[in-house]
């Protein structure tokens, strides 16, 4: 997520980690809106990126970064005593990149996307801790299409409502490091995919997949996660049998369990009729009627994480029925948005990272 100010909470829960890790080649950095600059409501700037990492012949995933600027950054020390918290200092906005205290590191993103010669006489990664603000900037002007790079960074789960009212679910891919790395060859007998997350879930159900009220063979896990400010529905997908019967056997709705597996991008299509030629036979062509449709796989859990009393019905219920009545009183009356620049975080509401943009 930006580095921006959060509200106070609304809730207690504990918030629902989930990382992924990703290796591939870049692509997608010269595309229409790849990287913009905007003004917020506040009138402060915020920079957007996005690019796309294909990870496999033919298959592409996209990351998207997006900063604001600050009044305050934040740089912090380990503590020199094992056990012991470090120090945090709040440092002004203008002076995140002279701040210079020995011990002292910019709470930020790491980028490492040029190169540069170290005093060994070899090339190595030019890499910088920067707020994502910055961090957008440094990635536009030195990641290109073809570069083979490493990420890790968070799941960050939104939803939104679109033209029709419909609410939208939205899980972006957001760094925390951005690296080269040495070539990625698809076709090397030793390139190892990369493709991974893990995402501690508040377990609803589990059911087949079906498409046109047939089984696909697959399974559907609906499930909750909980982030910062909001409660989201998510569904992951199993595809493996008797992992779907564990879930189903040993897991129970409102039990939390940290799961596994891949995140990967399908291309799906549909047949469409040409009704409209009647010299012969209807024309059946294969169109893509929705270009990436990204999944999250689950491969495997650890039972060692279930727990079945961290979250129930009834506080969950509890925490979403105090978010629904913040979001009516804020549109019902406008909310005071003075100095709150997180709920801009997203300022086009758009879903972007499953188009082909």
């Amino acid at each position: 997520m930006a580095e921006t100010k959060k509200k106070g909470r609304l809730f207690d829960l504990p918030e629902t980690k989930g990382s992924f890790q990703l290796k591939g080649v870049v692509t997608e950095t010269e595309k229409d809106k790849a990287y913009e600059e905007k003004k917020t409501k506040t009138n402060k700037e915020m920079r957007r990126e996005k690019f796309g990492v294909i990870y496999e012949d033919g298959k592409t995933l996209r990351v998207n970064m997006q900063g604001t600027e600050q009044e305050f950054v934040y740089f912090s020390k380990r503590s020199e005593k094992k056990g012991e918290k470090g120090e945090t200092v709040k440092v002004p906005w203008a002076d995140r990149f002279s701040y210079n205290r020995e011990g002292f590191r910019l709470i930020g993103k790491t980028i490492g996307v040029k190169k540069k010669i170290d005093s060994d006489g070899k090339s190595v990664n030019d890499s910088k801790v920067l707020v994502e603000f910055d961090a957008c900037k440094e990635v536009h002007e030195n990641l290109k299409d073809g570069a083979s790079v490493f990420i890790k960074g968070n799941l960050d789960y939104s939803s939104f409502l679109d033209d029709k009212g419909n609410k939208i679910q939205s899980t972006k891919l957001v760094p925390n490091q951005i690296s080269l790395c040495s070539e990625v060859k698809f076709d090397d007998e030793n390139y190892k995919q990369q493709n991974d997350f893990n995402q501690v879930i508040i377990f609803i159900g589990i059911d087949h997949e079906k498409e046109n009220d047939k089984p696909t063979g697959r399974f559907v896990v609906a499930a909750k996660v909980v982030t910062y400010n909001t409660i989201e529905d998510v569904e992951f997908i199993i595809e493996n049998k008797d992992l779907a019967n564990k879930f189903r056997k040993s897991l129970k709705p409102y039990n939390a369990i940290k799961v596994s597996g891949r995140v990967v991008s399908s291309t799906k299509t549909e047949i469409v009729t040409d009704e409209d030629d009647n010299w012969g036979e209807e024309d059946a062509i294969e169109k893509v009627s929705a270009p990436n449709k990204r999944e999250f796989i689950i491969t495997g859990a650890k039972g060692s994480t279930v727990d079945k009393e961290l979250y129930t019905e009834a506080n969950v219920t509890e925490a979403m029925s105090k978010i629904a009545q913040a979001n009516k009183a804020e549109n019902d009356f406008g909310g005071d948005t003075s100095g709150d620049d997180w709920v801009e975080a997203n300022l086009d509401s758009d879903n972007d990272e499953d188009e082909a943009w």
